[in-house]
């Protein structure tokens, strides 16, 4: 007998199918410079390292240019992490607070993290700004700390699809330090997060080269290459770990996704569709001397992935969860007026970050 918290007595406030789309939709928003900051940190930390022990001017004229970014997409990346992690709380309360109180130690720690990362970006754009040396243990701190933030999600969303291992965790410790890998999905779900952020942050430098070439053609171009080459690179090893992930699934998740759910398999499928022509196009934009128009159909197409693949892992986390609950039967009470003070709010909380976003492109 599995023994798994009660449902919270209050209606859901919305339509479950509703929920479910807001969840997906704001999950997707939060991805996009959720994977800028982490891999354009690690992108940074790598350019600014070989620009120092190659002397290549080109790579620390990058990583100056990815400092100024970084910062900004982590402001993002925090602000449109709110709404999403409401709605699974509101879906999923009972799985995601369990979890969350079994390794609450770990779990607290990301605000630490988060802060001591965030200053150490900080200080490498304050650097950068003055023209001045950063050095190396900065930034790699700084990029390694939101890898621990990353792995820490992670590992919080993997235990609370696994209820079956609660009783066992609690009986071993009930300290809240539980911390481990011995979920055969974990790693391959944390490097299938961590591979993608430095493919989409290869795109983010091929767009800076685009505007780099503005006032320096040849810093310009060589950006766009290198760029292109991260996108190709991470992206060719996304396809093993994407394969590793999928073998890790439980058969009944895996089996769903290879046919015996029409629907998740047709998206599953196209995202994968997606990826090779991205992978293709961004490819051979690296090697053209047009590559505007190729780079902005691979980015397109990228991103059509990311948010197949955000749909994808709703299916999963419902698949996983259908044993022991289904969020459709859940009591629902309408609160229309309030749904559509948040809608307002939403939407023109991301005009306001597309906004400042476009201003500092222009300002810098």
């Amino acid at each position: 007998m599995i023994d798994i918290p009660s449902l919270d007595p209050i209606p859901l406030p919305a339509p479950v199918w509703l929920l479910r789309t807001l969840l997906v939709v704001t999950f997707i928003l939060h991805l996009v410079p959720m994977n800028f900051a982490l891999g354009g940190g690690f992108l940074a930390a790598i350019s600014q390292t070989f620009g120092k022990w190659r002397k290549s001017e080109r790579h620390l004229l990058l990583a100056g240019a990815l400092w100024k970014m970084v910062p900004y997409t982590i402001a993002a990346a925090i602000t449109l992490g709110v709404a999403p992690l409401l709605f699974l709380q509101v879906l999923y309360g009972q799985f995601f607070y369990t979890s969350s109180v079994l390794m609450a130690w770990p779990w607290l720690s990301v605000v630490g993290l988060l802060t001591l990362g965030y200053y150490g970006f900080y200080r490498c754009y304050f650097r950068a700004q003055q023209k001045r040396p950063v050095s190396l243990w900065v930034p790699w701190g700084s990029a390694f700390l939101f890898l621990t933030i990353g792995f820490l999600y992670t590992h919080n969303m993997v235990l609370m699809l696994t209820p079956e291992k609660w009783q066992g965790i609690y009986t071993s410790s009930a300290y809240g330090i539980h911390l481990s890998v011995s979920d055969p999905t974990i790693i391959p779900r944390f490097l299938h997060f961590f591979i993608a952020s430095l493919a989409l942050s290869g795109i983010l430098v091929m767009l800076h080269g685009f505007w780099k070439k503005k006032t320096d053609d040849e810093q310009g171009k060589w950006a766009i290459r290198y760029g292109s080459q991260w996108f190709v690179a991470a992206t060719f090893v996304q396809f093993f770990i994407g394969l590793w992930f999928l073998a890790a699934l439980p058969p009944p998740v895996r089996n769903s996704l290879m046919g015996q759910d029409k629907t998740a398999t047709a998206i599953l499928v196209a995202a994968i569709i997606c990826a090779v022509l991205s992978l293709i196009l961004i490819l051979l934009a690296g090697v053209s001397e047009k590559p505007f128009k190729k780079t902005i159909t691979g980015a397109v197409l990228i991103s059509v992935t990311v948010a197949l693949m955000a749909v994808i892992r709703d299916f999963v986390r419902a698949k996983y969860l259908e044993p022991y609950f289904d969020a459709a039967q859940q009591a629902v009470r309408p609160q229309w007026d309030v749904f559509a003070i948040f809608a307002v709010l939403l939407v023109a909380g991301v005009i306001t970050v597309v906004w400042i976003i476009l201003k500092v492109i222009k300002e810098r």
